[in-house]
């Protein structure tokens, strides 16, 4: 039972919402664009809690989610819903001008914005050394590691 004084409502878009006794939205959470991926921000735990429980009892597993590697507090919150580390993965940047070497498997390219190079950009668990290699080679830098953590996976 919740005893706090937050309630659940649903926003336009379908995604949850928490609500204070003020009627202040406090957290927001819902289906990510990545089929099967969930995201929740919230702004106290009892919030992502609530929305975390809404979602999991809505949706059908296995759910994913990814969280900044190093934020602990939000790892302890996933970890709190049955959520495990699945796989950790580092996106590289990797710029256009000279031209890399070799292109690694499974880059893309990043459309340009005015007054930004265009580069490619692709993803590598840092744990394997092969591909990292393989990015660093293309000049590829890390911009952020993510860990992608499931739960409801057999």
């Amino acid at each position: 039972m919740n005893d706090s004084p937050l309630t659940l409502r649903r926003a336009d878009d379908g995604d949850w919402l928490a609500v204070d006794a003020e009627n202040r939205i406090i957290g927001r959470g819902g289906p990510a664009r990545r089929r099967g991926f969930i995201s929740v921000d919230a702004w106290s735990a009892p919030a992502f809690d609530l929305i975390a429980a809404a979602l999991l009892a809505e949706l059908p597993p296995p759910l994913h989610t990814l969280v900044a590697d190093g934020d602990d507090e939000l790892l302890a919150a996933w970890r709190r819903h049955g959520f495990v580390e699945h796989r950790r993965e580092t996106l590289y940047c990797i710029p256009l001008d000279p031209p890399p070497a070799v292109t690694p498997p499974g880059a893309w390219r990043v459309r340009s914005k005015p007054g930004i190079a265009p580069f490619l950009a692709a993803h590598a668990d840092p744990a394997d050394g092969a591909a990292v290699a393989v990015l660093e080679q293309a000049g590829g830098r890390p911009v952020e590691t993510n860990v992608e953590l499931v739960r409801g996976l057999a």
